[in-house]
C-alpha cells in the first residue's frame, strides 16, 4: 500500500517515513542523538539513554507519518539507530537479544504503541541479522541513503545498475497522433488492492492508532464518526468479506473478456502477519475471482503478499524461514487454470509471467515491489542491488519476441515506475525499455497508490513526444476514497485503449443504511469527462497542458482520484495541491522532475 507501506524494522520504518516539517532543531534531538552516539562509542547502552529518548519522543509516527524533523535531521537519527544495532550484532547479540534492543528503541522513542512495535521488529530480526552477517561493509549510512532517498542521506553508495536494452527501432513517430478506433472492440475489468481484512468489525474504533483499525481486538468506537462502517470507513480500514463479495458481484453486471487485477490481497495488519494467515487470505481472494468470474483473470503480487509484509528474497537463499518461494510456489498454483505451464515457471523464478490471450496480444505481469526502494519496501535490494529475479532483462526478451510477432503488449504491475517506493534506478531501465517498445506496448495498468491516476511517458531524445501511458485506480478498498472498479474499452484490432468507465459507490451513504442495496454508479468515462479525441499519450499530453490552464479540469482529476469520497471533497485541492497533481501525471522515475517542471512553469505563467 501506498500511504501505510523500509525497514527491517519497526523502529527504522518510521524514522524513513518521518514528515518534515521544520527545519529548527527540535527540544530533545542534539541530546538524543549525543547520547546515541556515546552508545556507538562505549559499546553499551549510556546510563541517560532512558531519559535522553524520552525527552524525544516520535509519537505513533509509523502511523500519522509526521514529525519535525528537517532531511538531514532524519539522515542523522536514522544512521544512529541503525548502526546501534548493526554494532550490537556484530559484539555478538542473538537474534532475541537485537530484537529485544529494536523493540527498547522504538517504545522508547514511542514510534508505535508496543504491539505494533514488537511484532513489526519480532517479523523481521531474522532478514535483519541475515544482511548485516552476509555483508561485512554494511552501515547505517549506506541503508539510510538507499531508504531516505527523498532525503539525500550521504552515502558512497549509488545502487547503480543498467541492463542491456534490445537493439533496434525505437518509438513509433506516430505515436502521439490520435487514433481512429475500429468499429470491434472488447471490455477489460480492472480491480486493484482489496486488502481483505477477515478481522474487519463494524462498529470498531476507526482511528486507534495503528497501521490499521475496524479489527475485532481494537476497542469500540464511542459515536457515528469514530466507529466503523458495516461496508468499511474511509480511515485505517481494510476490507470485509462481505464488500469484497459486493463489488465483485457488481463488476459482474458488465460485459468484458479478462480481468485485471494489479495487487494486494492481504491486509494492512503488517506487526502479525506469517506465512499461514497470508496464505488464507490470497486464497480467499483468489478463490471469490473464481466464484465470480468465468473469464481468464490475470493477478499481480502487491507489496502485502509476503511474510513479511514488503519483503522479497533475493534468489539463491535457501534457509526456509528467509526465502519467500512459498508466495510463488502458492500463487502459481492457485492461479494457474488462467495461465500455461511457461509462465508458471517465470512465477516460480521471481512471480512474473507472460501469456498471450488471443492471435496478436500479449500480456505481461510484472513483480514490481522487488524492485521498489523507500519506506520499508524490498529491504533486501540492500543485499543484492542489481536487476532482481533478472525481471527487467526477461521483459526485453519477451517484448522483443512479440515485436516480431507483431503482438501488442498490455504490461500489469503493483507498484507504478514513478512512485517514491520505486527504486530510481528500477525506474529508469525500465523506461529505457518503454521507450524501446513504445510501438509494441498499447496500455500499462497499476496499483497500489489507492487512488484513481494516470502516468504519461515521454520520449528521452525527443521530451515533448508522449509515447506511452499507465493506468492506475480500480481500488477496491477505501482508504480516503469510495471503492471502485473499471471497464477499460479496447480495439480489437490494435489492442489500444480506447476509453474507460470507473464505477464506485458512496461510502458514507451505504453505512447509514446496511440493510438497503448499495447504490452503484459510474462516476466518468474518460473521454466523455475530459473532452479528448482519444486516450493516445499525445492527446493526454495536450490534455495536461489544458490542465494548466483550466484549473477546473485539475479540480475535476482531483475529484476522480478520489473517487468523489466525503472526506477527500471536504479536504479539497489548494494551488499546490494542483501543482502535485501535474507532476505526478509526469513522473515515470522518482526525481526525475523534467516534465513536472514544465507543467507546474505553465501553470505559473498562465496565472499571469
Amino acid at each position: 500500500m501506498l500511504s501505510k507501506s523500509k525497514w527491517i524494522g519497526c523502529f527504522l520504518f518510521c524514522t524513513c517515513v518521518l514528515t518534515t516539517s521544520s527545519a529548527e532543531v527540535p527540544n530533545g534531538f542534539h541530546l538524543a542523538t549525543k547520547t546515541l552516539t556515546d552508545y556507538l562509542t562505549i559499546g553499551v547502552r549510556p546510563p541517560d539513554l532512558d531519559y535522553a529518548l524520552g525527552q524525544f519522543p516520535l509519537p505513533n509516527v509509523l502511523v500519522t507519518k509526521k514529525s519535525v524533523l528537517d532531511s538531514s535531521q532524519k539522515c542523522h537519527l536514522c544512521t544512529l539507530l541503525t548502526d546501534v544495532l548493526i554494532m550490537n550484532r556484530r559484539l555478538g547479540f542473538s537474534d532475541v537479544q537485537l530484537a529485544s534492543e529494536a523493540s527498547y528503541l522504538c517504545n522508547a522513542m514511542k514510534m508505535a504503541n508496543e504491539r505494533v512495535c514488537d511484532g513489526m521488529i519480532k517479523n523481521n530480526v531474522d532478514i535483519f541479522t541475515y544482511i548485516i552477517d552476509n555483508n561485512e561493509d554494511m552501515s547505517g549510512s549506506r541503508i539510510c541513503r538507499l531508504i531516505l532517498r527523498e532525503n539525500e542521506c550521504d552515502s558512497t553508495d549509488n545502487y547503480e545498475w543498467t541492463i542491456e536494452v534490445p537493439a533496434g527501432k525505437t518509438v513509433d513517430k506516430d505515436k502521439t497522433k490520435t487514433n481512429t478506433a475500429s468499429t470491434t472492440t472488447f471490455n477489460i475489468l480492472h480491480i486493484s488492492d482489496i486488502h481483505y481484512d477477515p478481522r474487519y468489525t463494524a462498529g470498531k474504533l476507526n482511528r486507534c492508532g495503528e497501521p490499521t483499525c475496524c479489527q475485532d481486538d481494537n476497542p469500540d468506537g464511542t459515536d457515528d464518526s469514530t466507529r466503523c462502517g458495516y461496508w468499511s470507513d474511509y480511515i485505517g480500514a481494510d476490507l470485509p468479506f462481505h464488500t469484497m463479495q459486493e463489488t465483485l458481484k457488481q463488476t459482474t453486471t458488465h460485459e468484458f473478456d479478462y480481468v485485471y487485477y494489479t495487487g494486494d490481497f492481504v491486509s494492512h495488519r503488517v506487526w502479525s502477519t506469517s506465512v499461514e494467515n497470508n496464505t488464507r487470505d490470497i486464497t480467499a481472494v483468489t478463490e471469490q475471482f473464481r466464484n465470480y468470474y468465468n473469464v481468464p483473470v490475470y493477478p499481480v503480487l502487491g507489496n502485502h503478499e509476503p511474510h513479511p509484509v514488503n519483503l522479497w528474497s533475493s534468489e539463491g537463499v535457501e534457509d526456509g524461514s528467509l526465502s519467500t518461494q512459498w508466495v510463488f510456489e502458492l500463487v502459481a498454483e492457485q492461479w494457474g487454470g488462467w495461465l500455461n505451464e511457461d509462465a508458471k515457471q517465470t512465477i516460480l523464478k521471481g512471480g512474473y509471467y507472460t501469456i498471450s490471450p488471443t492471435k496478436g496480444f500479449r500480456v505481461i505481469v510484472l513483480n514490481s515491489n522487488k524492485e521498489s526502494s523507500s519506506l520499508q519496501l524490498t529491504r533486501w535490494l540492500i543485499n543484492r542491488n542489481k536487476d532482481p529475479y533478472g525481471q527487467l532483462t526477461w521483459l526485453g526478451s519477451v517484448l522483443l519476441q512479440a515485436e516480431k510477432a507483431e503482438e501488442k503488449v498490455h504490461v500489469l504491475m503493483h507498484i507504478p515506475s514513478g512512485d517514491i517506493e520505486c527504486f530510481d534506478t528500477w525506474g529508469r531501465e525500465y523506461r529505457r525499455i518503454i521507450r524501446r517498445f513504445a510501438n509494441t506496448i498499447t496500455g500499462q495498468f497499476a496499483g497500489h497508490t489507492h487512488r484513481d491516476e494516470l502516468v504519461v511517458y515521454y520520449d528521452d531524445e525527443e521530451p515533448s513526444k508522449a509515447i506511452s501511458m499507465t493506468w492506475n485506480g480500480a481500488c477496491v478498498m477505501s482508504d480516503h476514497a469510495n471503492p471502485s472498479y473499471k471497464v477499460f474499452q479496447v480495439d480489437a484490432d490494435t489492442f489500444d485503449v480506447v476509453d474507460y468507465e470507473e464505477w464506485t459507490f458512496n461510502l458514507t451513504l451505504a453505512n447509514l443504511d446496511p440493510t438497503k442495496d448499495i447504490e452503484w454508479y459510474k462516476l466518468y468515462s474518460f473521454k466523455e469527462a475530459y473532452g479528448v479525441e482519444s486516450l493516445q499519450p499525445g492527446d493526454v499530453d495536450k490534455l495536461l497542458t489544458r490542465m494548466t490552464k483550466d484549473h477546473s479540469l485539475i479540480q475535476k482529476y482531483y475529484v476522480y482520484k478520489f473517487r468523489n469520497s466525503d472526506i477527500a471533497l471536504a479536504e479539497g485541492c489548494d494551488e499546490t495541491c494542483e501543482k502535485n497533481l501535474l507532476c505526478d501525471m509526469v513522473t515515470t522515475m522518482y526525481g526525475d522532475t523534467e516534465h513536472c517542471d514544465i507543467l507546474k512553469q505553465l501553470y505559473d505563467e498562465n496565472k499571469q
